[in-house]
């Protein structure tokens, strides 16, 4: 997403380390080491910890305040053998395909949809995914994918910063990439909902890289 001023306070960042063309991770923010507490609420085999449900909304552009989900019209498809969906996407209500839970193993932390048609699945990277240019400063790339269990590339390092939640990739072609997403892409109806597919990575951290996040109603 290309550059906005940010005046206001944001609420969590998720960060992790090098990769191609990546940038460095965002400084964490006084308040981070208790926001991680804070997610260790649920106990699981082969996990550290899991949180509950939460959303994660974007806090700047026409898109603020929408919240990461999945569309009806994803598309199936396969990533290391193991069955994905493509159309992790921007929607303007919060349904239950709209929380998401963060299961922290010795690897990093997955994100696993909480609820509806793909509760279970967790948040992944395709390094097949091609990049392009998002306006004269920023490469992107529609990498992330739905797979129905953990990929090789599907772990993220969370850091809160002072101006939201920034998920950076752990491993993988894109490994130091971050989350991110069209700011001026279009949307469609969906449901009684209006949803935009463009959810993205970004080699390094912008505007649309950071996110609020809350627990889901």
């Amino acid at each position: 997403m290309r550059h906005y001023s940010l005046s206001f306070p944001v609420i969590a960042t998720i960060a992790v380390c090098s990769g191609l063309a990546s940038a460095e991770s965002p400084p964490a923010a006084t308040g981070h080491d208790v926001f991680i507490k804070g997610l260790r609420e649920e106990k699981e085999a082969g996990a550290k910890s899991v949180s509950s449900a939460r959303t994660l909304s974007p806090v700047v552009s026409r898109f603020k305040g929408w919240f990461i989900d999945i569309t009806e019209r994803a598309e199936a498809g396969r990533l290391d053998g193991i069955e994905t969906a493509n159309g992790i996407s921007l929607a303007s209500k919060a349904r239950d395909t709209s929380g998401w839970q963060f299961v922290e193993t010795e690897h990093g932390y997955l994100v696993r949809a909480a609820g509806g048609k793909y509760k279970g699945w967790v948040i992944a990277r395709d390094d097949s995914a091609k990049t392009r240019p998002e306006g004269p400063n920023l490469t992107v790339t529609p990498a992330l994918r739905l797979a129905r269990k953990p990929t090789n590339n599907c772990h993220w390092k969370l850091i809160l910063t002072s101006k939201g939640l920034v998920l950076e990739a752990l491993s993988g072609k894109y490994e130091g990439w971050f989350w991110d997403f069209g700011g001026g892409d279009p949307s469609h109806e969906e449901s009684g909902r209006e949803v935009a597919i463009n959810v993205l990575l970004a080699e390094k951290v912008v505007a649309g890289s950071y996110f609020a996040v809350k627990p889901a109603k």
